[in-house]
Order: structure tokens, then sequence, then C-alpha cells
């Protein structure tokens, strides 16, 4: 039977194209060009877009088909908030409609009267959050060939974001205390060790962190800021772990939700390389189906991001929610049964002096092969 080919949790010196996504872009760069990780690469829409309905033909009392020749504004004009749309006199008096917002008439319901204004999404900044060469623009992205180690986690809540790598946490096992986050994380990209609590978590959106990564988190550390409607966010989950998403920095799991250690020979790696401008990616940002910490190189060359096969003897990530970790492959796929009679893919892994059968699906190379 053949190895299995997956993308590894851990490569050193990989190249990766970076997609970054935008809205209704004006692109800044161009192809060939070297970018830094806060060039702005584009000033495109951000947050999401504001919609107001007016009742003209209610508020002016008359009927809707006469509703067209009361707008004093044509429909795709831009208006601002408070200012006149639509208006009738009675009298020697004028009845007026306002718009609540700033916006844009965008349509008009002759049905009802009922006239829509959007508030488009106000532009920002983009940057380029790594740092690389510009090979390609759209109207929807820019993508950037960059090189450096990746890192690859379970989960990111929140925004992608970069800062330098700064590693508090002197064990891949412990939960910091709240007094140890400190100046040091400003716009820093932070290890914070095996989780976070609630309130090192305010702490560190006070502190103004860039980024934060941890083994796991536990539900309840997220309570306080969702309250009732935190199961439906995590419901959303996988899908969508931004909209709604209440802190202004990500915040990368490695392992899941839980208290949940990093691994040591991940943590190894992170200790390694503090110092180095890292960026959190969501796994579509560089074509792989999890969400990876990239640690920046200056290096212009590097290998291809590709999956590679499951090698007998190698390090693997084991991705079980109860227990992962790291372990070496000792037999590789193989067909199983499970006690019900299921037959399922499996190889052997050694950890901790003993042998575990583990699903294919769950077990990861941890570094691509000399």
């Amino acid at each position: 039977m053949n190895s299995v080919a997956r993308f590894p949790v851990v490569a050193s010196e990989v190249e990766c194209i970076v997609q970054r996504r935008l809205i209704d872009p004006e692109v800044q760069v161009t192809a060939t060009q070297l970018v830094e990780p806060q060039t702005v690469i584009a000033l495109a829409a951000g947050g999401v877009e504001r919609v107001a309905r007016i009742a003209v033909a209610v508020e002016l009392g008359i009927p809707p088909t006469d509703v067209p020749r009361r707008l004093v504004r044509p429909l795709g004009d831009r208006v601002e908030a408070g200012e006149v749309v639509a208006k009738r006199w009675r009298g020697l008096q004028s009845v007026q409609v306002t718009s609540p917002l700033a916006g844009r008439l965008a349509a008009l319901d002759e049905r009802n009267g009922t006239l829509t204004v959007v508030a488009e999404a106000p532009r920002r900044p983009v940057p380029a959050l790594v740092a690389g060469e510009v090979v390609r623009t759209t109207e929807e992205r820019v993508e950037i060939r960059t090189v450096g180690d990746l890192v690859a986690g379970a989960v990111l809540l929140g925004p992608e974001s970069a800062g330098p790598l700064v590693v508090l946490a002197d064990r891949a096992d412990r939960e910091l205390p709240l007094e140890a986050f400190d100046e040091r994380c400003r716009d820093a990209i932070v290890v914070a060790g095996m989780t976070v609590s609630s309130a090192a978590l305010r702490r560190l959106s006070e502190l103004g962190v860039a980024g934060v990564i941890v083994g796991g988190l536990p539900v309840r550390a997220l309570e306080p800021f969702f309250g009732t409607a935190l199961l439906p966010w995590l419901r959303s989950l996988p899908h969508d772990s931004v909209t709604g998403w209440p802190l202004p920095f990500g915040v990368v799991m490695l392992e899941g939700f839980g208290r949940i250690p990093i691994a040591e020979a991940v943590f190894s790696i992170f200790r390694e390389r503090a110092g180095r401008w890292t960026t959190l990616l969501r796994g579509e940002s560089v074509g792989i189906d999890r969400p990876v910490c990239f640690m920046s190189s200056r290096g212009q060359r590097g290998r291809p991001l590709e999956p590679v096969p499951l090698c007998d003897g190698g390090l693997v990530h084991l991705r079980i929610p109860a227990r992962p970790g790291i372990g070496r492959l000792c037999r590789l796929p193989f067909l199983a049964r499970s006690p019900e009679g299921f037959a399922f893919e499996a190889v052997l892994v050694e950890r901790d002096d003993r042998i575990e059968v583990v699903p294919v699906e769950l077990v990861d190379p941890l570094e691509l092969p000399s």
C-alpha cells in the first residue's frame, strides 16, 4: 500500500505564494515589486456594508408610484447622513425625508415606495504581512512569493496579522500568569504557552498585541466576550472565524480547543526563531487546509510547499483531539478494523515507549525529509 502524501506540520525554508484577498481594491503594487510586511499593497473595503431602507411613500404620505418624481437626487448619487433625499409640498410647507446614514442611493422599490441607501465599507490600507516579491495582481487579490519557515496549526480565530515573534513562555505546557504580559507584547506575535485565560486576552488587547500562539484555548476563556452568542459563533467554525470575533488580534491554536500543551518539538522551533517576523495566516491564503504561523526569511529561494509522503521512521504530528503530540512512524498505512468492525486506513506510531494504531487522516509529517 502506498504511503499517504500530506502537507507537513513543520517545514523549513519553503516557498509559499501568499494570497491577500481584497474587496473592491485600489492596488498599490505591481508584479516583480519587492515588499516588506508593512508595505501597503492596496486600499480596499474593510468590514461590512450597512444598508438602510427608507419608506419614502409612507413618510411623505403619497402613493408608491409617485415616489420617483419626489426624489431630489438620482439613484447612484452619494448622500450624507441627514441630507434630504425626497420631499413634497403640503400647502406652503415642505415635507422632507432624510437619509439616516452616509452612502449611495442604491435602489428604489416602486411597488412599496422604499428607497435603499447603502453605506459602503470604509476603505483601509492593506499591508502585505509578509516579505517577498509580488508575482501577480488581480481585481480580487495580490499574490506574494515569500520564503520562510512554516508551522501549521489547528484553528485561527480572528484576523490574519503579523509582527515580530516574542516567546514569553519558558515551557510548552505552562499557562503564564497575568503579570507576564507586558510591553514586550505590543505589536508582536506572542507565543504564550499552553493556553491563556479571558483575563489574559483582555490584557493582551490593552497592550496592542498583533497575535497570539497557544497550544489550545478552553471555550470558557471566550465566554466573557460573547455571552449567549458564543454557541452560534462556535457552530460557524471552521468556515468563518472572523465575523463576530470580538478581539482586535488573531489567536492560533496549534492543537485545538482545550488546555493543550504545545508539542515540544514545535515549541523549540518557535524559541529558535524568536525575533523573526511572523505572520498568522488562514490556510486558504497559502493553499492548504490548516492555518499557519509563517516566519519570513530574507532568502528568495526555497523549496515549494508541497504535500510529502509519510515516511517509515519519520517524525509525525498526531491530531488526536484528546491526546495530540509527536511520535515516530513505525509502519506505513495498512487496513485496520475498529472494535465495531469498521475498516479504516491506519499507521503504527511509537511515542512514550508505546505503539499506537492511529487513523491516517489524523497523522501529518512533522518536517520535510532531507
